[in-house]
């Protein structure tokens, strides 16, 4: 018995260490040259990145892209450059401005035009029409005859 908890600690203090390692330099090293290629619309298949597309001029981008990493360039630099040439359409997260701003409000305007739908619906059922006096005597009625029969019958 004792052996086992000494080695139940052991593997404990073992995952402790790996986990803290790997938490302390971050995992993965980051290659900013596929981050890059993530956010860059191809231009020949137009609805997936550089990252994605076996095209050529995908593969051409993915190469300038490269080179401009090992030239020392920021990603904004690196981005700019394919603006330059494609403009904003290129970056598969259109910047928020202009033209593109539509992209980024029209789902907020969706979601919150559901929500109005949705609150009014809700709204509606809340508010029961009110009962007409013989309605009301009615239900009365049959309320104190279920009290009086202790809940068991149901009231006609």
């Amino acid at each position: 018995m004792r052996k086992n908890l000494l080695a139940l600690a052991g593997i404990l203090v073992l995952l402790g260490v790996a986990a803290s390692l790997l938490l302390v330099t971050g995992g993965e090293p980051v290659d900013r040259a596929h981050e890059l290629d993530q956010r860059l619309r191809c231009p020949v298949c137009k609805s997936v990145s550089i990252a994605e597309s076996p095209s050529e001029t995908a593969t051409a981008m993915r190469q300038a892209v490269q080179d401009q990493v090992a030239d020392g360039r920021d990603d904004d630099q690196i981005l700019g450059f394919f603006r330059a040439r494609y403009g904003d359409w290129v970056l598969l997260d259109p910047p928020a401005r202009g033209r593109t701003l539509w992209v980024w409000l029209l789902p907020a305007l969706g979601m919150l035009g559901g929500l109005l739908v949705l609150t009014g619906l809700f709204r509606r059922r809340r508010e029961a029409p009110p009962l007409a006096e013989e309605d009301r005597a009615r239900v009365e009625v049959a309320l104190r005859k279920a009290r009086e029969h202790g809940g068991s019958e149901e009231p006609a």
